[in-house]
């Protein structure tokens, strides 16, 4: 990621939090370094610290050049807060870095004119996840931690977290740490350390749980299971397949309403979502039936005198049967 200029007014607004943490991260270290910022540097909320920001923000700075002050939940101003905010953006503090941030504004008179004050006097900057380059984002945060990713391993770990730059970056992060903080990240690095490696094995089974496919499901059960790999818990095993069932029971109730993918599936990648459409609009999951098996399954794990890993497969067996 770019560095973000320091300048005494930054207006951000979008989706991508966690780009945003990062550039607010940056400018903050900038502006109040080290001990600086334990005496110059303050956060509040839109939706009841405005006036205090600004007052903090027309404070000199104590022992340092700058100070830093920050406002979150920006979407939560009211009218008479954008309006100070904006009368504040017009005659900013020399001495203060003013982060002003939030997810979007609405279209009041009181917001298009904030939103049109941040743009005419170059303080607003966009966090939209439908601009982002999530391989680019990777490469860079990988090349800034000193250490390099070849190609098949990006590709893996893109194919694994999708647009979701918040798992991205902390991905990358736990690649990075596992390699040791140099040299080469490759493919087998991140089947090892990824978390969303599990999940996308999890998300093989409950495809195949809705496919009514019962060898590619027991396939995916062995590898989830321990084969070729550490034991898991069954009891964190199902609590994943309800989870995921549960997202695949709401995108079958969106398809039926002919409404936009809902939650986690707008950040999908788009081969994922549409094979996950075309195998529920096949095959649709009857939720009774669904609710009902899992609930026997906790059931049984919690009771049965029989092996964990026997009350797994046979909920997988049942749930692939042909109705």
């Amino acid at each position: 990621m770019a560095k973000p200029e320091m300048r005494p007014v930054v207006v951000m607004l979008g989706d991508e939090a966690a780009l945003m943490d990062d550039a607010v991260a940056a400018l903050k270290a900038e502006a109040v370094p080290g001990a600086a910022a334990a005496f110059n540097a303050a956060v509040y909320r839109a939706g009841d610290g405005v006036a205090a920001a600004i007052g903090q923000a027309q404070t000199q700075p104590m022992m340092s050049r700058h100070r830093f002050v920050e406002v979150r939940e920006l979407e939560n101003a009211s009218a008479d807060d954008l309006a100070a905010l904006e009368a504040y953006l017009a005659a900013p503090s020399p001495s203060t870095v003013f982060v002003m941030r939030g997810a979007k504004l609405g279209n009041t008179k009181a917001a298009r004119s904030f939103r049109t004050a941040a743009k005419q006097t170059g303080a607003l900057q966009a966090f939209r996840s439908k601009d982002q380059d999530p391989a680019g984002l990777a490469r860079a945060r990988v090349r800034d931690a000193g250490c390099e990713i070849d190609g098949v391993a990006l590709r893996r770990l893109i194919e694994l977290t999708g647009r979701d730059t918040a798992r991205l970056r902390m991905e990358v992060d736990k690649l990075v740490c596992a390699v040791g903080g140099t040299g080469a990240i490759r493919v087998e690095d991140v089947e090892a350390a990824c978390s969303l490696v599990a999940e996308a094995v999890v998300w093989e089974l409950t495809d195949a749980i809705v496919a009514r496919d019962s060898g590619r499901a027991m396939a995916a059960c062995e590898r989830l299971l321990g084969g070729g790999g550490a034991q898991r818990s069954t009891h964190q095993l199902l609590s994943m397949v309800a989870w995921q069932m549960r997202d695949l029971l709401q995108l079958q109730e969106a398809l039926r309403a002919g409404a936009p993918p809902p939650g986690r599936w707008r950040r999908m990648p788009a081969r994922k979502l549409r094979a996950a459409s075309d195998t529920l609009r096949r095959r649709p999951v009857d939720p009774a039936r669904v609710t009902a098996q899992l609930a026997r399954a906790n059931r049984a794990l919690n009771r049965s005198k029989a092996s964990d890993q026997h009350v797994f497969e046979g909920l997988i067996l049942a749930m692939t049967e042909a109705r």
